[in-house]
């Protein structure tokens, strides 16, 4: 995955032009950065792991001196952020360059393929299988179109692909499911690609928004797209066009104003990338593992902590697996003697570096653990301290409260949970794979949800936004929701705010609240659970509270957010993007820097 930013020039690629539109996209990743140069027949690549303003300072970026050159920023999802897995990648004859965004979900099978009739891999990424699988079919005598579309129709999963040739000096596209575009700059004489529109601003006032399943070839004289499954070529009208145009402080943020708005309207996509980021052999040895365990502890702090909760409603009713969650921060001094070997413990941390779950990874293994690892950073500490670990693939995260993050990993633990079933005999293997689908349609109808949220969510900001303190609360399978919507109400808009149970509401909490008080609830999703919210209503109601309730099915006329509930699993990611939105925007009306809380750093390592 990563960030894509090409150029086709007449004479040369201007001087940093490349280094402007990849430093744009550095929040699409920051493992590692590169960059394809044409020189003539052959092709120049420079390349380092890292983050690319660190890396700028030994490679440059700035001075192309070619009139075709294809730059990368990556996050690694498949293949640790080292020299030999950085973008971009060379085909067996070094006279093709690729880069990607996305993920290719066949790749193994397509690898061994190749491998059979003589091609050398030098990277342990996906992306590699699509330029050896192009050189293939245009050695077995297909013009590049052609090979490219057999190789955009062997390939599955979601993803974007650049390609430089050193063949016929073009720069060629494929666009499956992830962004691509391209755009002409008649003042620079050039025709620039990218993966986001923003990037492109100062370089073009409109650019082309390529259509899934289509390929494309630019050169000195013009770009050509193609359908993939007709072959037939797809005329310049009939393909969408949108105009550049956004404040200069937005181009890094794909348009949006904040970091954590984006990865809010990003959480749809994440989903997805997580049921293709986590490959299937690692689940079910993940699985096999849990299936045996005398007991299994998860742990996490903060979000992630919010996130084992959550999971032990997956577990028990997917898994018949009774599962304790406890915060990192407490496992030494809790549970840790308890720890033996056949002991299990899931360990969530997005940035794969925090200290607690390290540290508690750490004495668990020394007492004889097992460590299933789940982590958005597979190049982290606890991806390399797990005995095997799960990338949630949700793409680089840069607001200081997560977001995406906590969806993606609620969903990584959603699939681990029924996967485990599938061992433990409370589920099928077509069981599993229909919830594989399930996440997939459920983000598509999330993505028509979310401008219908964020409405209801700027309304209600408007009335936290004075308020001193705030209650959330629910029950079931929304009650680690609940805890987790105080958080980021306390992270992004700096109010108080506490996570309770409903029933817990009443006990002793319902004291303090006097007219006006703002109490948000979740309504649960378990029918047995509707008493006791519209008890607690009545007795909010009685206090003259200002009941800000979110709602799928009941509909009461407290409901102030309206959400969708496919299923009792996704229901929690409704929810929480509900809350992430009403935090969000609280903290917007407060003047708050929401991406970066005071006090508060994106990894805590020490």
């Amino acid at each position: 995955m990563g960030g894509i930013f090409g150029a086709v020039c007449r004479e040369v690629v201007p001087r940093g032009a490349i280094f402007e539109g990849l430093k744009r996209l550095i929040y699409r990743g920051y493992d590692g950065a590169g960059v394809a140069i044409l020189r003539g027949d052959k092709i120049e690549v420079r390349k380092a792991p890292g983050h690319l303003l660190k890396i700028s300072n030994t490679v440059d970026f700035v001075n192309i001196d070619s009139p075709i050159a294809l730059g990368h920023t990556r996050y690694a999802s498949r293949g640790w952020p080292v020299y030999e897995n950085t973008h971009p990648l060379l085909d067996c004859t070094g006279s093709l360059a690729i880069v990607a965004d996305g993920i290719i979900e066949n790749y193994e099978e397509v690898k061994s393929a190749l491998e059979k009739i003589g091609h050398v891999f030098k990277s342990r990424t996906d992306t590699e299988v699509a330029v050896h699988l192009f050189e293939e079919y245009i050695k077995r005598g297909l013009d590049p179109i052609n090979a490219l579309i057999r190789v955009a129709s062997e390939l599955r999963g979601n993803y974007a692909l650049a390609i430089l040739s050193s063949r016929d000096s073009k720069l060629y596209l494929v666009q499956n499911g992830q962004p691509l575009l391209f755009a002409y700059s008649p003042s620079r004489d050039c025709i620039f690609t990218s993966s986001d529109l923003p990037s492109l601003y100062g370089f073009s006032d409109q650019a082309y928004i390529l259509d899934d399943g289509t390929v494309a070839a630019i050169s000195t004289s013009g770009v050509e797209v193609y359908d993939v499954k007709t072959g037939t070529l797809v005329p310049l009208e009939a393909i969408q066009v949108k105009r550049v145009k956004y404040a200069v402080e937005y181009v890094d943020k794909a348009g949006y104003p904040h970091y954590m708005i984006k990865e809010i309207y990003e959480v749809p996509s994440a989903l997805v990338g997580t049921t293709l980021a986590i490959m299937e052999k690692y689940l079910r040895l993940s699985a096999m593992i849990l299936h045996r365990a005398s007991k299994v502890y998860v742990i996490g702090t903060g979000t992630s902590y919010h996130a084992a909760l959550t999971s032990v409603y997956y577990f028990s009713e997917l898994a018949g697996l009774a599962v304790i969650p406890i915060s990192a921060a407490d496992f030494p001094f809790s549970v840790l003697e308890s720890v033996e070997t056949g002991t299990v413990v899931i360990a969530i941390s997005q940035s794969g570096e925090t200290s607690d779950v390290i540290t508690s990874v750490k004495l668990a293994k020394q007492r004889g653990a097992v460590i299933v690892g789940v982590t958005n950073n597979v190049g982290s500490r606890l991806a390399l301290e797990s005995n095997v670990y799960l990338p949630i693939g949700a793409g680089p995260e840069m607001a200081v409260p997560a977001t995406k993050t906590f969806a993606s990993t609620l969903a990584a633990l959603l699939l681990l949970a029924s996967y485990t079933g599938v061992f433990t005999g409370m589920r099928k293997l077509e069981d599993h794979k229909a919830l594989v689908d399930d996440i997939r349609n459920f983000s598509a109808v999330l993505r028509q949800s979310m401008e219908k949220i964020e409405r209801a969510a700027i309304s209600v900001a408007q009335e936290l936004k004075d308020s001193a303190s705030t209650y959330v609360a629910s029950s079931g399978i929304t009650y680690p929701i609940a805890i987790e919507g105080a958080l980021k109400l306390k992270e992004a808009a700096l109010l108080h705010a506490e996570g309770y149970q409903l029933g817990e509401l009443r006990h002793g909490p319902v004291s303090i609240i006097m007219p006006g008080f703002p109490v948000i609830l979740i309504e649960p999703y378990e029918e047995i659970a509707h008493p006791l919210y519209l008890k607690v209503l009545g007795e909010l109601e009685t206090k003259r509270a200002n009941i800000i309730s979110i709602e799928s099915k009941l509909k009461t006329r407290h409901c102030r957010v309206e959400i969708p509930a496919p299923s009792k699993y996704l229901y929690p990611i409704s929810a929480a993007v509900a809350l992430q939105l009403i935090s969000y925007h609280t903290g917007v009306a407060k003047g708050l820097p929401v991406d970066t809380p005071p006090g508060l750093a994106k990894t805590i390592t020490t």
